[in-house]
C-alpha cells in the first residue's frame, strides 16, 4: 500500500496545477495599455485617457503600477482568487518592489475588490482599502454611477501611492467625497455612545456581583486572543506579484 502515498501526492500536484491553469483561463488577456482594462465598458475615452496619463507619470516616476480591471462576470470564480490571479498574469508593479495596485469590478456579481502588492501593504493596507471602497466606490455603484465609482476609487488609491513616495502636490489629484458614503451613515453621536457606555458598565456590575466576574474574563479572554490573527499574509512572492492584501466589497 506504500506506492499508493506518492500517486496520491502527485495526483494532488496534478490537480492544483489545473485547477489554477483553469482559473488563470478566466482572466482576459491584457488590451492596450496595462493600466486600463475595462472588459466591461465602463468608461469613455476621455475617462481612459485621464486614467492612462495618471498612470504613466506615476510609473515614470516610481515603477509603482495601479491599474483598473472590469469584468462582465468572475466565471464562478471568487473576487479574491480572481484579483490575485489577475494581477499576477498582468505582473504589475516592478518586479524587486511589487508596488502594484490593481481595483477589480465584476458586474454580474456586484463585487468590487482593491488588491494590492506586498512593497505597498503598508501604505494602502487592508483596513484602508475596506475604508475607500465604503467611501469612495460603493456610494456611486448603488447608484450605477459605475465610471465615477472607478475613476473616484483610481484617483484616492492613487493618492495614496504619491503619499508612500513623498511625490508632493503635483501629483495630488481632487477627490470629492461620494454622496451618502458609508463614513457618514455609521457614526454614533455622543448620547449614543454615552448609553453604550453606561450600559457596558452596568453590566460588568452585574456580572461581577451574580457570577464574580465569570462573563467579563470570558469576554476579555476572546478579544485577546482575536488580537492575534491578524489580516490575509502574503499570498505571492517575486516580481509584479500580489501580496495578497486589499479588501472586497459588494453593493
Amino acid at each position: 500500500m506504500k506506492f499508493l502515498a506518492p500517486l496520491a501526492l502527485l495526483f494532488a500536484l496534478l490537480f492544483n496545477t489545473a485547477s489554477v491553469a483553469f482559473a488563470a483561463s478566466d482572466i482576459p488577456d491584457p488590451v492596450g495599455d496595462i493600466y486600463v482594462q475595462d472588459f466591461a465598458q465602463i468608461l469613455n475615452e476621455e475617462e481612459k485617457s485621464e486614467i492612462i496619463g495618471m498612470a504613466k507619470k506615476l510609473d515614470d516616476e516610481t515603477k509603482a503600477q495601479v491599474a483598473i480591471l472590469t469584468v462582465d462576470s468572475l466565471n464562478d470564480s471568487v473576487i479574491e482568487d480572481f484579483s490575485n490571479e489577475a494581477f499576477r498574469k498582468y505582473k504589475l508593479g516592478d518586479k524587486e518592489l511589487n508596488n502594484g495596485i490593481l481595483i477589480v469590478v465584476a458586474m454580474k456579481e456586484k463585487q468590487v475588490r482593491i488588491e494590492v502588492g506586498y512593497g505597498l501593504e503598508g501604505r494602502v493596507t487592508d483596513i484602508k482599502s475596506g475604508e475607500i471602497l465604503d467611501n469612495y466606490t460603493i456610494p456611486y455603484l448603488k447608484e450605477k454611477k459605475y465610471d465615477k465609482a472607478i475613476v473616484s476609487t483610481y484617483k484616492v488609491v492613487y493618492n495614496e501611492v504619491a503619499k508612500e513616495y513623498d511625490l508632493g502636490k503635483d501629483f495630488h489629484q481632487k477627490v470629492p467625497k461620494a454622496p451618502h458614503s458609508s463614513k457618514a451613515e455609521s457614526g454614533l453621536n455622543a448620547w449614543q455612545v454615552i448609553l453604550i457606555v453606561i450600559a457596558v458598565i452596568v453590566l460588568i456590575i452585574l456580572d461581577f456581583i451574580f457570577f464574580r466576574g465569570a462573563i467579563t474574563e470570558a469576554v476579555l479572554y476572546m478579544l485577546l486572543s482575536a488580537r492575534g490573527g491578524g489580516g490575509d499574509g502574503p499570498r505571492g512572492g517575486g516580481g509584479g506579484s500580489s501580496g495578497g492584501g486589499g479588501a472586497s466589497r459588494g453593493w
